[in-house]
C-alpha cells in the first residue's frame, strides 16, 4: 500500500507574525502592530507550530499567567526566522533594483491639490521604489488630470472622485467634505455648527471658478438653501493659503475641504455645516484618489497601488 501525505509549507506571513509576537511578548500588541485580529494571529501561530511539530511559546504560562514566553525551540527558531525575513526583503529589493533601473513615472497633479497629498504619495513611492524617477506634471484641474490619463500623457494622476471616464480606475486615498471657515471675530464664530441657510447675507472669499473643483456643486447647494454667493464674492484667489489669510483679515468667509490642515492658521475658526432640519450637511464630498488607466501595465505601479490601498485602510482603522 502506498500512502500519500500532503505537507503544508509554512508561509513568510506566519514567520512575520511569529517574530512580531516574540518581539512584543504580547499577542494583542503584536496584532495591533500587524493590523490583524488577535484570533487570526493565534490561529496562524497554531498552524505554524503544527507545521513544525513543536511548541514555540510556553502554553502553560500563557494560559495560567497570561504571559508570553518563548520555548527553547522558539528562541532558536526566532533567530532563523529573522534571517529568512531579512533574506526575503533583500531578494525583493534586489529584484526591484534590477527591474526598475531608469524607470520614470509621470505623476499628474492639479493646481488646487493640497501639497500634503502630493508629498504623501511621493514619499511612499520613493520609499518603495527608490530607483524610479518621479516626474510631476502640473495640470489646471482635477478633470484635466483624468483627461491626461486617458491621453496617456501621464501614468498616474492625483484627482478627485468621481471618475468621468469608464477607461479609468482609482484608489481612494482620503475622504472629506465641505466646511466653512471664518475669522474668530465673526458674529457666528461662537456657534458650534452653522446652518447653510444662515450664510445668505455673508461676504465670501472664493477660489477662482476655473480652478475650483466643486464650484458649481457648492453654488447649487447654496441656491437650494435660498441664496447665491456669486453677487457677494468680495475676493477671488488662486490658492487656499491666500484664501485663509483673507478670511483671517475678515474680508469674508469661505468654504474649504475638511482635509485642509489649518493647525498653523491663527485667527480662524472651522465650522461644520447643517441643514435647516439640523441634519448634517454632507451633500458635497471631496474624495481624493490616485487614478490610472484600466490597462495599467508596469507591474511595479500595480504593486504601488496595492500598497497605497493598504496604507489607506490602515489609516482608517487607526481612526
Amino acid at each position: 500500500m502506498i500512502i500519500k501525505t500532503y505537507h503544508k509549507t509554512m508561509e513568510l506571513r506566519q514567520l512575520k507574525y511569529f517574530v512580531a509576537i516574540a518581539e512584543e511578548l504580547h499577542y494583542n500588541h503584536a496584532a495591533e502592530k500587524l493590523f490583524v485580529s488577535q484570533p487570526a494571529l493565534s490561529q496562524q501561530i497554531q498552524l505554524l507550530e503544527n507545521e513544525i511539530g513543536v511548541e514555540l511559546f510556553v502554553k502553560i504560562k500563557r494560559k495560567k499567567l497570561r504571559k508570553v514566553e518563548l520555548t527553547k525551540a522558539g528562541e532558536s527558531f526566532l533567530i532563523d526566522a529573522k534571517k529568512i525575513l531579512q533574506l526575503g526583503q533583500k531578494a525583493i529589493e534586489n529584484a526591484r533594483k534590477i527591474g526598475l533601473e531608469q524607470e520614470t513615472v509621470r505623476l499628474g497633479v492639479y493646481k488646487m491639490l493640497l501639497k500634503e497629498r502630493i508629498i504623501e504619495v511621493i514619499t511612499l513611492f520613493s520609499s518603495n521604489f527608490p530607483t524610479i524617477e518621479i516626474k510631476i506634471i502640473e495640470l489646471p484641474t482635477f478633470m484635466s488630470v483624468q483627461d491626461a490619463l486617458l491621453e496617456e500623457s501621464i501614468d498616474l494622476g492625483l484627482t478627485l472622485l468621481p471618475l468621468r471616464h469608464a477607461e479609468l480606475s482609482a484608489k481612494t486615498t482620503q475622504k472629506g467634505h465641505i466646511v466653512v471657515i471664518m475669522s474668530e471675530k465673526h458674529l457666528l464664530a461662537s456657534q458650534p455648527v452653522i446652518k447653510l441657510s444662515s450664510l445668505k447675507n455673508e461676504k465670501w472669499v472664493e477660489i477662482s471658478k476655473s480652478l475650483h473643483p466643486v464650484y458649481d456643486d457648492i453654488e447649487n447647494a447654496c441656491q437650494q438653501a435660498g441664496f447665491s454667493r456669486i453677487p457677494h464674492i468680495a475676493q477671488e484667489v488662486s490658492s487656499l493659503d491666500l484664501l485663509c489669510s483673507l478670511v483671517e483679515l475678515g474680508i469674508g468667509i469661505a468654504f474649504i475641504p475638511s482635509l485642509f490642515n489649518l493647525k498653523n492658521m491663527q485667527g480662524i475658526v472651522v465650522k461644520n455645516l447643517i441643514n435647516d432640519d439640523n441634519s448634517i450637511f454632507d451633500t458635497i464630498e471631496i474624495n481624493h484618489a490616485i487614478a490610472y488607466k484600466n490597462d495599467l501595465k508596469p507591474l511595479f505601479m500595480k504593486t504601488f497601488l496595492e500598497q497605497l490601498g493598504n496604507r489607506s485602510k490602515k489609516s482608517h482603522q487607526r481612526r
